[in-house]
């Protein structure tokens, strides 16, 4: 009964964490409010490089620094410099200002988002609820996605002004570390020794790549299809370019976040689906793309809302296989690595959907991203295949990896 209690206090605060994170008002509008300051769109796209190169550029010092602190602890610095990011480009309002902005957020998705997975993961299996993990992911991307449906509103807050839009977003944060703080660990917490160099967690981590290839394209896969399908940064300029008046691009990121929350919140029961019918379904999310693009216009937007469906199961689906193929000692190690390949991919969203932009509009961008997908989606029919069918087997073979010299604490 104590352990159910527990197991129920757990998911209260993990789906508050995630909806109060993304229920920042300043989410349709920051790309905007930084247009409206003088921003041109090659510099729009460069800015939101400079997130994803952020993470690339602290996620291994700063997993070192989880590995001390605690990930709790981790996730609170993180919602901090996010909270300071926002309160920067209030007050600086300008290319300096927005760029510094952008990388302080970066940061905090190296704290934050990473070490709020593991602990999810950790959490879950110290109360004997790691069987739920598809479920409990599905809900608490549902958490997430419907935080940024609240602050699709964020458009309409803007009759009182960015300022206001600001401290809205910074109170919302303050309620997520609120929910971190009430968290209650169980799990025990592993610890690096100083006399373990930083060196070993990355040979750990690329011998797992190397020798049990289901983790590796799972990585692949999962990373593919997040980053590639990923439009939620520039849906504010798009819907003003296929003709939504500025006050209301906010319909955009609430349709079809409500879209992807769906899927999200049914993924579970197309957990046990072939590969090749995922395989099959992120084609299908490339030729949605296409189909935008075709069409170009507010009505175009249902074709946007199908994709996001698909991307919402596909999503929790791939990285529910991805962390259970992974052991449990490796676990921060690994997904800092996929925190590092997830940027490095959203890099190279950023520089497409910027080079789409200069061709003239951004429906170019979004289409070379469809095509990405499509062949992400022939990929993984014609060479990934069945090998991750068993991902049982997968996890044995990963444990025999060489183990990190860790001790567990209370």
């Amino acid at each position: 009964m104590e352990n159910k209690h527990s197991l129920k206090r757990f998911l209260r605060n993990i789906y508050g964490y995630g909806f109060f994170n993304k229920m920042t008002l300043l989410t349709p509008v920051y790309a905007l409010f930084m247009q409206a300051n003088g921003v041109t769109d090659a510099q729009l796209s460069s800015l939101m490089m400079l997130y994803p190169i952020a993470i690339l550029l602290t996620q291994m010092p700063v997993t070192k620094i989880t590995n001390r602190i605690g990930r709790k602890y981790a996730v609170v610095i993180g919602q901090m410099l996010k909270a300071l990011a926002f309160v920067i480009w209030c007050v600086v309002p300008t290319l300096s200002g927005f760029a510094v902005g952008m990388f302080l957020w970066g940061m905090q998705f190296a704290f934050s988002e990473i070490a709020m997975d593991a602990l999810i993961y950790d959490e879950l299996d110290a109360r004997h609820g790691r069987g739920a993990y598809t479920r409990v992911l599905g809900r608490y991307f549902v958490a997430k996605a419907s935080g940024v449906a609240v602050s699709a509103f964020g458009s309409l807050a803007m009759v009182w002004g960015y300022g206001w839009v600001t401290v809205a977003s910074v109170v919302a944060l303050g309620l997520s570390v609120l929910c971190v703080l009430n968290i209650r660990q169980m799990a025990p917490v592993v610890v690096i020794p100083k006399k373990v160099r930083f060196t070993s967690l990355m040979r750990v981590g690329c011998h797992l790549c190397m020798t049990v290839p289901c983790i590796l394209n799972l990585m692949l896969l999962s990373l593919m299809v997040a980053n590639f399908a990923y439009l939620d940064d520039y849906l504010g300029p798009i819907g003003v370019a296929i003709g939504l008046p500025m006050n209301y691009v906010g319909i955009m990121p609430f349709l079809l976040l409500g879209c992807s929350v769906l899927g999200q919140r049914i993924a579970y029961k197309f957990a046990r689906i072939s590969n090749y019918t995922i395989y099959g379904a992120i084609c299908a999310v490339g030729a949605l793309f296409g189909m935008f693009c075709a069409v170009y216009s507010v009505a175009a937007i249902a074709l946007l809302c199908a994709a996001y469906f698909l991307v919402g199961v596909l999503n929790t689906l791939l990285y529910s296989k991805f962390q259970d193929a992974i052991p449990t000692h490796a676990r921060s190690v690994l997904l800092s690595f996929y925190s590092i390949g997830s940027n490095a991919a959203y890099v190279m969203v950023c520089g497409v959907i910027g080079l789409g932009s200069g061709l003239g509009s951004w429906r170019w961008g979004v289409a070379m991203l469809g095509a990405v997908l499509v062949w992400t989606g022939v990929w993984g029919a014609l060479f990934v295949r069945n090998q991750c069918a068993v991902p049982n087997a997968d996890v044995r073979a990963a444990n025999t990896a060489p183990q990190i010299g860790t001790n567990s604490v209370a």
